[in-house]
C-alpha cells in the first residue's frame, strides 16, 4: 500500500434525513444555485459531511422525479433512489406539513454546525440566506412565521417550475427580461388547493402588464391555446390595440412541459374573464 495516497472514503448511502434535507434546498433555491461551487450547496454539504458534487447530484437527482418541471441533462446518484421516490410520495401526500418538516431539519442542521448567516446586504443574500432569516427573525413570529415562509417558498418554487418549462419567455410576447417575467396563476392563489398552488399545470409565464390583465380578467387563454381580449372591457384605441388586441387570436408559446390545464382555464373563462362575468 502506498503511504501518500489517500484512504479512500468509503460509500454512504444517503439517509432519509439527508434525503429530505436535499429536498428542502430543491424547493428553496433556483437551478442555477445548485452548483458545487456554490455557498449554499456547500454549507449543507459540510453538515452532513458530504462533498458539495455529491449534494449537488443528489439535488439533481431529486429534480428528475418532479413532474412539475422538464429536467434534462443531469444524473443522479444511483444510490437513494427510492428514497427520492419517496420524498416526492411524502410531499404529494403531505403538502406545506412536509415541506416544512424538510425545512426544519435544514435549518436544524445548518446552525448546529455553524453554518450561520453571513452580514450582508439583503440584495446579496442567497435565496437560502432569506430563506433562514425569515425561519430565524424577530418578525414575523408563530405561525405568521410559518406561513410566510412556506408561502415564500411555493412561490419560488412555481416561479423556478415555470421559468424552466417555458425558457424564460413570456409565452405571449417573447419577452426574456427576467425581472419582468411573473409566474400567473390560471386559477388564482387564493382560490387553489394547496397542490394546485404549485402546479405547473395552473400557470402561465408571463410579462409585469399581460400578468395584470390576466389576472384582472381582460385577457383570457381559451382552449386552443389563443389570447381572448375581454371587448366589454377594453375599447379600441392606438395604445389598447398596441399592447393588447394585437395579440388576439395569437397562440401562446407552449412550454416544453405541462401545458396550461384546461380545467384550470375553464376556470379563468368562468370566474375570472370580463366578457363572461358581464
Amino acid at each position: 500500500m502506498n503511504p501518500h495516497k489517500p484512504a479512500r472514503i468509503p460509500r454512504r448511502n444517503w439517509s432519509q434525513e439527508e434525503t429530505m434535507m436535499a429536498f428542502a434546498l430543491y424547493m428553496i433555491l433556483p437551478p442555477r444555485e445548485y452548483d458545487d461551487k456554490g455557498v449554499v450547496v456547500q454549507r449543507l454539504a459540510s453538515s452532513i459531511r458530504r462533498s458539495a458534487s455529491s449534494v449537488t447530484l443528489k439535488i439533481w437527482n431529486i429534480a428528475a422525479h418532479d413532474t412539475n418541471r422538464l429536467v434534462k441533462g443531469h444524473i443522479g446518484m444511483q444510490h437513494g433512489s427510492k428514497l427520492d421516490v419517496q420524498v416526492w410520495d411524502s410531499y404529494e401526500d403531505g403538502g406545506d406539513r412536509y415541506t416544512e418538516q424538510c425545512i426544519g431539519l435544514l435549518k436544524e442542521a445548518l446552525l448546529q454546525n455553524g453554518n450561520h448567516l453571513s452580514p450582508v446586504a439583503n440584495d446579496q443574500k442567497s435565496s437560502l440566506e432569506n430563506t433562514m432569516l425569515l425561519l430565524t427573525g424577530e418578525t414575523p413570529t408563530g405561525f405568521e412565521r410559518k406561513t410566510t415562509v412556506l408561502q415564500r417558498i411555493n412561490q419560488s418554487y412555481f416561479r423556478n417550475s415555470l421559468l424552466q418549462n417555458y425558457h424564460g419567455t413570456c409565452c405571449v410576447t417573447g419577452m426574456t427580461i427576467s425581472a419582468l417575467l411573473v409566474a400567473s396563476h390560471i386559477k388564482p392563489w387564493k382560490a387553489s388547493t394547496p397542490h394546485e398552488k404549485t402546479a405547473a399545470t395552473n400557470g402561465v409565464l408571463l410579462n409585469a402588464f399581460h400578468d395584470s390583465a390576466f389576472d384582472q380578467g381582460l385577457i383570457t387563454i381559451d382552449d386552443d391555446y389563443r389570447i381572448v381580449i375581454a371587448h366589454n372591457a377594453v375599447q379600441h384605441s392606438e395604445t389598447n390595440d398596441k399592447w393588447l388586441y394585437t395579440f388576439e387570436g395569437h397562440h401562446i408559446e407552449m412550454p416544453a412541459a405541462n401545458p396550461p390545464s384546461h380545467r384550470f382555464l375553464a376556470y379563468h373563462h368562468k370566474h375570472i374573464f370580463l366578457d363572461c362575468l358581464a
